[in-house]
């Protein structure tokens, strides 16, 4: 438990996260399910997104996802009409202009159906030009799912297990955030711990306390150390002690027979601290000044102090890069 005991940060595809005044103490901590993912082709089996976990019950849950799309390519109905592919929760929509990544303003640059996805614009976009968005919707829950107390759960998310304690109590809820590609998604603390463990063998019998003792020492040794590796307990070391004999009944010269043996043992401990905030994008400008900035012609943005104008006049272009597993991976070069 020193200061120095920080390993390094943690990259997955997924993290857990408390959900506002919850108590947030039934899952202890999500790690990735390397053989779902292996048997996705390495691909994460769930789509990224929020996925909330309620429990109904001490030992029953749900699963309420709430999927998180990025750079969908909106389909255009007409010069005006754009179609997204799913309808959104309100507010998470973010609609970019490219190739120059201008972001559009909800009331100022177009309006928005939340419930059918259908948007249309003020003003139609150039040739050339097309609408990328960014959202999220809700998906069918799923559930109810059984808490066994200590163990872990990788059926609920798939790709990811939930490995719950023994505070779980009803109504209390968490979440779950899964990535599309794998990014830093948490601090790691740890480091080991030694622990001495002292044996007491007491027998009426000197021979069955001889007997015990080296049975118990040699299972220990010889067939026990392998097995706790497996699990993390490292066994380094087994010690005998001296043996002695206590008085049981002074009336009838009756004795009992003590001895003893030592077992020094080392485990792991780790802490993952979230880091649950990422930044997409930067504006050089605040949010009241990129509100008006919204409304204005492109004849009016090459006017205003700054030099503001559309990243496509300075010849960039959005390309797909081939060794990407994602094809829609999008990215900008200079020509």
């Amino acid at each position: 438990m020193s200061a120095d005991n920080y390993r390094g940060t943690v990259v997955s595809y997924v993290y857990l996260t408390k959900v506002q005044e919850y108590p947030g103490t039934a899952i202890e901590w999500v790690r990735e399910d390397s053989v779902a993912i292996q048997n996705n082709g390495g691909r994460f089996p769930s789509l990224p997104g929020v996925y909330y976990i309620e429990l109904t019950q001490d030992r029953e849950f749900y699963v309420d996802p709430l999927i998180d799309i990025q750079n969908e390519v909106v389909t255009k109905v007409t010069d005006e009409d754009w179609q997204l592919q799913h309808p959104f929760v309100v507010g998470t929509l973010r609609l970019y202009e490219m190739p120059s990544a201008f972001r559009l303003r909800e009331g100022v640059n177009f309006t928005v159906d939340n419930d059918t996805g259908s948007l249309t614009l003020m003003e139609p976009v150039r040739e050339g030009r097309y609408l990328l968005a960014d959202y999220r919707y809700p998906a069918e829950s799923t559930g109810p799912h059984v808490i066994r107390e200590n163990h872990g759960n990788k059926n609920a998310i798939p790709g990811c297990l939930l490995a719950f304690g023994r505070r779980n109590q009803k109504g209390d809820r968490m979440a779950v955030v899964v990535q599309d590609i794998r990014r830093p998604a948490a601090l790691e603390y740890g480091g080991r711990w030694e622990i001495s463990l002292d044996i007491d063998v007491i027998t009426r019998d000197v021979y069955s306390q001889q007997e015990i003792l080296d049975r118990s020492v040699l299972y220990l040794w010889g067939v026990a150390r392998s097995w706790m590796s497996t699990v993390g307990i490292e066994m380094k070391d087994i010690a005998i002690g001296g043996e002695s004999e206590e008085v049981y009944d002074e009336t009838g010269d009756d004795y009992y027979y003590n001895a003893s043996f030592s077992v020094t043992v080392e485990t792991e401990w780790g802490l993952h601290v979230p880091l649950i905030a990422t930044i997409k994008q930067v504006s050089p400008m605040t949010e009241e000044e990129a509100q008006v900035t919204a409304g204005l012609t492109e004849e009016e943005l090459r006017g205003v102090t700054g030099n503001i104008q559309m990243l496509d006049s300075l010849g960039l272009e959005s390309v797909s890069d081939p060794y990407f597993y994602d094809k829609n991976a999008n990215y900008e070069k200079i020509r």
